[in-house]
């Protein structure tokens, strides 16, 4: 079995009930018609603001930045421009050039309009009303208060000077603490007195561990010579040579403890009195007061070490308590400085008229009305009669005679 559409029964339900569809169309556009003569016009007027950006930006101090570059998004602008506070502030402007049946917020905001143009910069602001000088009134009117509230939202020019003169006391009572601190505590600051104090200590402790070191050396050369001269017979007459290296021995001792000596040799028999065993005798005392004096200097530099350790201590101490006090009264004048610019740039900023949104045209009293569109309402009503006639008519057809046969079938 095959089906095939036949158009010659829908053809024939339209041409049967074709006066019912042309009639219903007719009826239709008629009543459009008449129904856009009797409504009262409707007129629309424009206005235009733009979304500047910021043709330069002021930095007196590069170490705090003020992001003046950094806007709202531009779709963002349509939905302030019918925020509460808007609509209230263009309700007060308007005053009594507004009906007092629009000085509700729902009502004058039903009048408004406003969107992103092409360009998502520039905002469109559209005012619908019945009377067209009422409309660019209000429309020139909202331009105004919306471009106001941008800018005041945005550049808050008052909010920033207010913040920085309150951080600016604030900074100048911490500058004023940091100094008066810094003040008292040179009144007792006792770094000079301790450093000297330290280094007579250093000074002291190396000059006892030079001479012991000396004494050790002295001691070491005297032993040596004693040594030397045990090997002789000891009731032998000492060696001119002998004596002198033992006397040079007690004469670099002496100098030592910086005490210049000069020696005057008139004749070679001038030293040679003395037997060995005499020198060697001398040399023992010699090594023993030697190694006294050693002994003895060496616990006076032991007993200058906890000296020296505390004076680094409290030195130390004093130093990092100026270093912490420098500091503090360093960070709260460069905070001084840094806010003291930054208050003087945002006094300069709010001196500039011009803002990051402008009116860029305003509204002209509109001369003809958007609305109702006569020829455009009655096309429509009539193509909507049009369509429920063809479908009335399908609709009777079916309930009068069941639901016309789609296809035919070939049962021949």
């Amino acid at each position: 079995m095959e089906e095939e559409i036949d158009l010659r029964e829908y053809i024939a339900v339209l041409i049967k009930y074709r006066y019912w569809i042309i009639g219903l169309a007719a009826v239709a556009a008629v009543t459009a018609l008449v129904v856009s003569f009797l409504l009262p016009p409707t007129y629309q007027a424009t206005a235009l603001v733009a979304v500047i950006k910021p043709r330069y930006a002021m930095k007196f101090d590069p170490r705090f930045e003020t992001l003046n570059n950094v806007q709202l998004p531009y779709k963002a602008y349509p939905v302030l421009a019918t925020g509460g506070e808007v609509v209230v502030t263009l309700i007060d402007a308007l005053g009594e050039s507004l009906p007092p049946e629009r000085r509700s917020v729902s009502d004058l905001r039903s009048m408004l309009e406003a969107k992103n143009s092409q360009d998502p910069s520039m905002i469109e602001l559209t005012v619908s009303a019945r009377d067209p000088e009422q409309a660019a009134l209000i429309a020139n009117r909202w331009a105004e208060v919306f471009v106001k509230h941008a800018n005041d939202l945005y550049s808050q020019s008052q909010v920033e000077r207010k913040f920085f003169a309150e951080q600016l006391q604030e900074a100048q009572e911490t500058l004023n603490e940091a100094e008066k601190a810094l003040i008292e505590f040179q009144s007792r600051n006792e770094a000079s007195i301790l450093s000297a104090r330290l280094n007579d200590k250093k000074a002291a402790l190396n000059e006892y561990l030079r001479v012991a070191r000396s004494l050790r050396l002295i001691v070491q050369d005297a032993k040596s010579l004693r040594e030397r001269l045990r090997s002789q017979d000891s009731t032998n007459r000492a060696a001119l040579g002998d004596e002198l290296a033992s006397l040079f021995l007690e004469i670099d001792a002496l100098n030592s403890e910086k005490l210049p000596i000069q020696l005057q040799i008139s004749g070679p028999q001038s030293l040679s009195d003395k037997t060995v065993g005499e020198q060697i005798v001398f040399l023992d005392s010699l090594i023993q007061v030697l190694d006294d004096k050693r002994v003895i200097l060496e616990q006076e530099a032991d007993t200058l070490k906890p000296d020296i350790l505390r004076l680094q201590e409290e030195l130390q101490k004093v130093r990092a308590e100026e270093r912490r006090l420098n500091t503090a009264r360093q960070v709260a004048q460069e905070t001084y400085v840094t806010i003291s610019r930054k208050l003087a740039e945002a006094k300069i900023a709010a001196q500039d008229p011009a803002g990051e949104v402008q009116l860029a045209s305003k509204a002209v009293v509109p001369d003809r009305p958007t609305s109702p569109r006569k020829l455009l309402n009655t096309a429509v009503a009539g193509t909507l009669g049009l369509f429920v006639g063809i479908l009335g008519a399908f609709a009777i057809e079916y309930w009068q005679q069941g639901k016309p046969r789609a296809a035919s079938p070939n049962a021949q």
